[in-house]
Parts: C-alpha cells; sequence; structure tokens
C-alpha cells in the first residue's frame, strides 16, 4: 500500500516554529520523514527545535515577519540548497487579549501585521516558480475566528482575515497547483502540560476536553499530505467539538 503520509521526499517551511503549534507541527512532520525550514525570531530556540527533530539537512532561519516587506530573501534562503519547497504551514502569530479601551490603532496594526499581513506576503513568495512547482498552505487559525470570546476583537479579526484571504486564494492558485486550507485548533496545551484548574475551566466548552499541540500537528500533517490533495479553501474545525 502506498502511504500518504510519508514526507520522505517533502521540504516543508513551518513559521513558528520555534514555539507552541509551529514547534509540535516542525517534529511531527520530521518524524514523518520531511526536510524542514525552520523560521522563528529566536534563534537559540529555533536551535532547540532543531535537536528535536528527525533527519538532517533542516533548515534554520531567524527572521522577523513583521519587519519583512518582501519576503523573497527568506525564501532564497529556504532553497539555497537547491531543493524547492513542497509545503508552508504559517504558524507565526500572537494571541492577545485587549479590552475596547486601550484597542489603539497602532496595537491593531502590530497583531495585523503578524496575524495577517505577513501571511500574505508568504503565500505570495510561495507561489513563484522559483521556489515551488505547487504543494500545500496550511494557516493556522482559530475557533475564535467565528467564535470570539471576551477582549478577542482585534485577534478575531486578524483570524477571520486569514480565513476569508485562504478562501478566495485557493481559487487564484488552484492553476498552479497549490492548496490552501485553514484549521481552527480550540484551547490546545503542550504534550506534557498536566491539567490544571484553570485549564480545565477553558476546556468546558469543548466537548471531547483540551487539545494537545501533537493532535494539532497530525491535523496539519493530514492537509499537507497527498490525502487532502482534493481538499482546498476549507476550515477545518479542531476544537474538540466545543459549544
Amino acid at each position: 500500500m502506498i502511504n500518504l503520509l510519508d514526507f520522505s521526499n517533502k521540504k516543508i517551511l513551518v513559521t513558528g516554529a520555534s514555539s507552541g503549534i509551529g514547534k509540535t507541527t516542525a517534529i511531527y512532520l520530521s518524524n514523518l520523514g520531511a526536510s524542514l525550514v525552520l523560521q522563528g525570531r529566536n534563534q537559540e530556540k529555533l536551535n532547540e527545535t532543531k535537536k528535536l527533530l528527525n533527519g538532517v539537512n533542516h533548515i534554520l532561519i531567524d527572521a522577523d515577519l513583521t519587519e519583512v516587506d518582501d519576503a523573497g530573501n527568506l525564501f532564497d534562503r529556504a532553497v539555497s540548497d537547491g531543493v524547492k519547497l513542497n509545503g508552508l504551514v504559517y504558524s507565526a502569530g500572537v494571541i492577545p487579549t485587549i479590552p475596547l479601551p486601550v484597542l489603539t490603532r497602532k496595537k491593531m496594526q502590530e497583531i495585523m501585521d503578524i496575524n495577517f499581513y505577513s501571511y500574505i506576503e508568504m503565500v505570495r513568495q510561495f507561489a513563484k516558480k522559483k521556489y515551488t512547482n505547487g504543494g500545500s498552505i496550511v494557516a493556522v487559525s482559530s475557533i475564535a475566528s467565528v467564535q470570539p470570546e471576551l477582549c478577542q476583537t482585534i485577534y478575531s479579526a486578524s483570524k477571520s482575515a486569514v480565513n476569508a484571504a485562504t478562501q478566495s486564494l485557493s481559487i487564484e492558485l488552484a492553476k498552479k497547483n497549490i492548496r490552501l486550507n485553514t484549521i481552527f485548533p480550540g484551547v490546545v496545551i503542550p504534550e506534557n502540560a498536566s491539567l490544571d484548574d484553570q485549564l480545565a475551566q477553558l476546556a468546558s466548552p469543548q466537548l471531547l476536553g483540551l487539545i494537545r499541540s501533537n493532535d494539532v500537528a497530525g491535523a496539519i500533517a493530514f492537509l499537507l499530505s497527498d490525502m487532502a490533495k482534493f481538499i482546498t479553501g476549507r476550515n477545518l474545525y479542531f476544537d474538540a467539538g466545543r459549544f
């Protein structure tokens, strides 16, 4: 049988790979055989992620996506080994909780820069033939994009923008054999985290409980893989049945 989750001939760029879902996804993909390009703002943390990867020849790129107007240089470094990319996971971002009285234009701009504008720039570069010959893009959105909670105004708006843009871009980029999808995680905790009372309260609206980051990584791998070759422009709810 053909293993459609075999990434041994795949090269994937993961943003936000120094922590959280991005880090876990990078490790998960390396265990499936992928070659990784890891982007993050902290070189030391990227090195920590790299130590946890299977395989060799992974590429690390220390860059702040909010300071990159044209990510061409980043992508040049990503393919500096002569191998084009097969996938992109956009996991970079911030999760702010900001009440309306202090929700300034400056703060909104900062959040949109990393959660949305940088995503569009990364997709724009990925679509260039010198970097890819098609592939799959997965943007880590949030259940808050459709079910926002208190003081998540700009966070919810930034993720909703990602959702809408992904649907439009999927139409535009289908002719280049590029698929784009988003995933909506609910409350996610690291693999080694213990369930305390505060986390239990956060999990209470989720019928299936708290989600481990490794499970989100598995869903992302599915969307990147050939198992999802007929899925594009879609939002995958991964919220444990949140109500």
